[in-house]
């Protein structure tokens, strides 16, 4: 046999091998990456977190905790792209069948992530009002101090409040349902822990400063009880604060008359009188087990010993 011969099948057995290569990785990241899709569009609670989810998690490497309900986007974002991976793998250089594979197998996953939203879809309610009650934080976690504008128009200090329960709400005062009614349920407890609620501050954070300047906030608070505490500040600050507790929120796009809607989340969040975050319920908890756990959370509040 000639040697130009022998070079060309050598060459020719080689880029098998190196075909065959690039299609067994290929093959592995498009299951790897369809499993990631389908689970993550069945446990997404909303389309609208695949576009914070680079936002969240750079958040999460920068020693945040990962924002409430990132984890399913995040899933559906890094199956996604071991799917596009796969499907350049196949495209590039590969013969008219195994584009075509390639073509086929892009119609499958976008399917798989069809059904597995439309899947989630029907068990979503539910799963959020069984998991949006009451939770507790275990360890303990000392959050940070911050430093925000009061409803007086002076700067305060998470750390002001210490020697006090803290429950903490962050919303805004042009919101149409959540707030008023984590408000009125935040007054609810308040009224039903009687002499205990002198241990007990409770405070609204506005997650849209552009508009609920001191003044409103104020009037805003007050109108649900004169003891609450409104606090305002730029939104990367606040949206930085949110961050540590896990929440977001995102402003919508204005209508005509300029006005907009923010989508944040709707947990309440319990800090104790060292700063220690304890405790966390959301919108669906029942007024009479919110004030049950934290009636008991004050009664058996013991300090934590700081390591020096």
């Amino acid at each position: 046999m000639h040697e130009p011969t022998m070079n060309a099948l050598a060459a020719k057995e080689s880029k098998g091998k190196g075909s065959f290569g690039r299609l067994l990785l290929a093959s592995t990241l498009i299951g790897f990456g369809a499993v990631m899709v389908f689970f993550g569009a069945v446990y997404l609670q909303d389309l609208r977190l695949l576009a914070e989810a680079p936002e969240a998690l750079w958040a999460f490497i920068c020693g945040a905790p990962l924002a409430e309900g990132m984890g399913p986007a995040l899933m559906f974002i890094f199956g996604a792209l071991s799917v596009l991976i796969a499907l350049a793998l196949m495209w590039i250089g590969g013969s008219k069948e195994r584009r075509a594979y390639s073509l086929v197998m892009f119609v499958s996953v976008a399917a798989i992530a069809i059904v597995g939203y439309l899947y989630g879809q029907t068990n979503r309610e539910a799963r959020v009002s069984a998991t949006d009650n009451i939770a507790y934080v275990e360890p303990p976690r000392l959050m940070p101090d911050f430093t925000l504008t009061s409803d007086a128009g002076t700067p305060f200090r998470l750390s002001d409040l210490r020697g006090k329960f803290v429950v903490m709400f962050f919303g805004y005062t042009h919101c149409p349902d959540v707030c008023p009614l984590s408000l009125y349920e935040m007054r609810r407890v308040k009224q039903a822990l009687g002499e205990e609620a002198k241990h007990v501050q409770f405070v609204f954070v506005s997650v849209d400063g552009t508009r609920d300047t001191p003044e409103r906030l104020r009037t805003y608070v007050r109108s649900f009880d004169p003891t609450f505490i409104g606090l305002t500040g730029a939104e990367e600050v606040v949206r930085q604060i949110a961050l540590e507790y896990g929440a977001r929120f995102r402003a919508g796009p204005p209508k005509a008359d300029g006005f907009y809607i923010v989508d944040h989340s709707a947990s309440t969040y319990v800090l104790d009188p060292q700063g220690y975050w304890r405790m966390m319920w959301g919108l669906n908890a029942r007024t009479e087990d919110v004030v049950k756990a934290l009636r008991a959370l004050i009664q058996t509040y013991q300090p934590i010993a700081r390591q020096q």
